[in-house]
C-alpha cells in the first residue's frame, strides 16, 4: 500500500504557521535594547563625572564630561586639564585621551568660590575593533584624583528594512 499523503488543507496550515514564526528571531535581534541612565562618578572632592549615555554602539562616540564645583583649588594644565584612560575588562589600557581646554575654560591654577563650577568634556569614539563588553573611563582633571565611569560598547546589528 502506498504511504498515505496528507490532505492539503493540512499542508496549508503548517506552511501558514512556519511562515508566521519564520522571522520572529531577526526581529528580536533588531530591537534596540532598553536605554540605561547615564553613568556618573562623585568624587571626594568636588568633582563629578558624568558619561552621555551607559551603552555606546563599536564604532560611536561617547561624551564624557568632569564638572568641578566651588570652593575648589586645583591645577589643570591648559593643553590637557583632563585626561582619560579607557580600560577594558582585562585592564588592559585601549584609549589614552586628552583635549586643550577650549577657550574660556578655567585652566592652570584654578580657583573656584562657592557656587562656581567649571566644565571640561572629552569624547571617545570607540573602535569598531574592540570586542563588546564593559569599558572603564577614568578620568583625571589635573592634580585631581580619578574618577571612574563604565561604559557597556555593543555590537552595531544591521536590521534590514521592512
Amino acid at each position: 500500500m502506498p504511504p498515505s499523503r496528507p490532505a492539503p488543507p493540512v499542508l496549508l496550515g503548517a506552511c501558514a504557521l512556519l511562515v508566521a514564526c519564520g522571522d520572529s528571531t531577526t526581529a528580536a535581534r533588531c530591537t534596540p535594547p532598553p536605554s540605561a541612565p547615564s553613568p556618573s562618578a562623585v568624587g571626594a572632592g568636588p568633582l563629578t563625572a558624568r558619561a552621555d549615555r551607559a551603552q555606546v554602539p563599536d564604532g560611536g562616540t561617547v561624551r564624557l564630561s568632569v564638572d568641578a564645583t566651588g570652593p575648589a583649588t586645583y591645577t589643570a594644565p591648559c593643553d590637557q586639564p583632563v585626561q582619560v584612560i579607557v580600560v577594558d575588562s582585562t585592564d588592559l589600557h585601549v584609549a589614552a585621551l586628552t583635549d586643550p581646554a577650549p577657550k574660556g575654560t578655567p585652566c592652570g591654577a584654578v580657583t573656584l568660590t562657592a557656587g562656581q563650577t567649571a566644565h571640561y568634556e572629552v569624547l571617545w569614539t570607540t573602535d569598531a575593533t574592540l570586542p563588546p563588553g564593559m569599558y572603564r573611563l577614568v578620568a583625571t582633571l589635573g592634580d585631581q584624583a580619578p574618577l571612574v565611569v563604565h561604559v557597556d560598547v555593543q555590537l552595531q546589528v544591521a536590521c534590514a528594512a521592512s
